[in-house]
């Protein structure tokens, strides 16, 4: 039996969608109407940059969900700082984001802007390749 070339065309390899979430400004797509979705990478980036940038005691039914990332921000900038935004991070990950393992974590001082770059490298459980999150925080007054 011989392969036509619809087959060969037909035959890519579909990547599984193994999470997905909405988007968190609620956007409709413009042609069908429905909610954009985040799939995969996209969707683990932003439930845990969610979960970073949420205080704890901010959640009325789950107080302890979250981080204490922005009580960080208006302390002076030292080593010290640095080291509490780390373990901030490490613990909300270990606590509350089961899917992701943290490979590196690097923060760089923007003090001419009042802020923290952060440079999160994770893996997903499902997928070995390293995903990279880039956040910039800084305080608002």
């Amino acid at each position: 039996m011989a392969i036509s070339r619809a087959d060969v065309i037909t035959q890519t390899a579909k990547k599984s969608e193994v999470y997905s979430d909405f988007t968190n400004n609620f956007i409709k797509h413009p042609i069908t109407g429905e909610l954009v979705v985040v799939k995969n990478e996209d969707s683990v980036k932003q439930a845990f940059k969610n979960l970073i940038l949420t205080n704890i005691f901010e959640r009325p039914f789950n107080q302890f969900f979250g981080s204490n990332l922005r009580k960080t921000l208006f302390e002076p900038y030292s080593p010290f700082v640095i080291e509490d935004i780390t373990r901030y991070i490490q613990l909300a990950a270990q606590q509350f984001e089961k899917r992701i393992t943290i490979l590196n974590i690097s923060i760089t001082d923007n003090s001419d802007k009042n802020g923290y770059s952060i440079n999160i490298v994770f893996s997903i459980i499902n997928n070995p390749e390293p995903v990279s999150l880039n956040l910039f925080v800084k305080r608002v007054r």
